[in-house]
């Protein structure tokens, strides 16, 4: 697309998040032409709302790549005004039509910048400093069906995030084995509304999904920063937010992260 049209698209997407409002019509002019477009049109959204406080990670097999019909991993910028620590409030008027998921999250506590040659697993490992429990908020500013390129430049469908404490024990977690289970407001006090565990991202192996980020090309020259917060996945599906109230997802050892959500 050109200047003038890709402006027009920066600042649809930028003014959507803004005001929780999906962008209808969409013009197909704002469609990305291929991933490098949609990954410039997704940082040039996030230069004018940030600053990026952490990442995403979609599509880490091959099937999910099939399904949303691209070659390889996406990555998606979680942007500081929509980052909330435990405990914290978001309003319900923020989102459109928000779902929670509970994921495993990695703080890094050292830089990977973006190089040509690949990071090893050991060298990611050595630079992540945590895990932490979080839950991610995912909406949309898009019509329903819109193109996956177009979702990419749209933060991967990320509504807002959670994050939870600290573990630096994070290497003697049995991810695959580790549960979680969010709970909710009920009619007589919580309710069970979702469980799961890390076996549902990559088979019990989260790290994994950190090591395919920090070497995707979309994610250079910036790299992985410390500090940087590497969401996973979801463990528990994604829960449609039946109305407000104080959701808890509980991931056992590793303790719980809160969510308020205000009507």
């Amino acid at each position: 697309m050109n200047e003038e049209t890709f402006s027009a698209a920066r600042a649809a997407l930028a003014t959507a998040r803004r005001d929780a409002r999906r962008v209808a019509p969409l013009s197909a002019a704002w469609v990305p032409a291929d991933l490098a477009e949609a990954c410039r049109l997704q940082q040039a959204v996030a230069a004018e709302l940030g600053p990026v406080r952490g990442w995403k990670i979609s599509g880490v097999t091959a099937d999910q790549q099939r399904q949303m019909g691209v070659d390889g991993p996406l990555a998606g910028a979680l942007l500081g005004p929509w980052v909330r620590a435990s405990g914290e409030a978001f309003e319900l008027a923020q989102f459109i039509w928000p779902r929670l998921e509970c994921e495993f999250a990695f703080e890094m506590a050292r830089d990977l910048r973006g190089r040509d040659a690949a990071w090893s697993r050991a060298e990611v490992e050595d630079a992540i400093g945590a895990v932490r429990p979080v839950i991610e908020v995912v909406d949309s500013r898009l019509p329903a069906g819109s193109p996956v390129l177009m979702e990419l430049a749209d933060a991967l469908n990320n509504g807002g995030f959670v994050i939870g404490a600290p573990s630096a024990a994070w290497r003697d977690v049995d991810y695959a084995g580790h549960a979680m289970v969010l709970r909710g407001p009920g009619p007589e006090g919580p309710v069970e509304f979702a469980r799961g565990n890390g076996r549902a991202v990559l088979d019990g192996d989260p790290v994994g999904a950190v090591v395919m980020l920090a070497n995707l090309a979309s994610m250079r020259p910036r790299g992985l920063r410390a500090g940087d917060i590497v969401t996973t996945g979801s463990c528990s599906g994604c829960l449609p937010v039946p109305g407000p109230g104080i959701y808890d997802a509980d991931f056992g050892s590793l303790g719980t992260v809160r969510i308020r959500l205000l009507g």
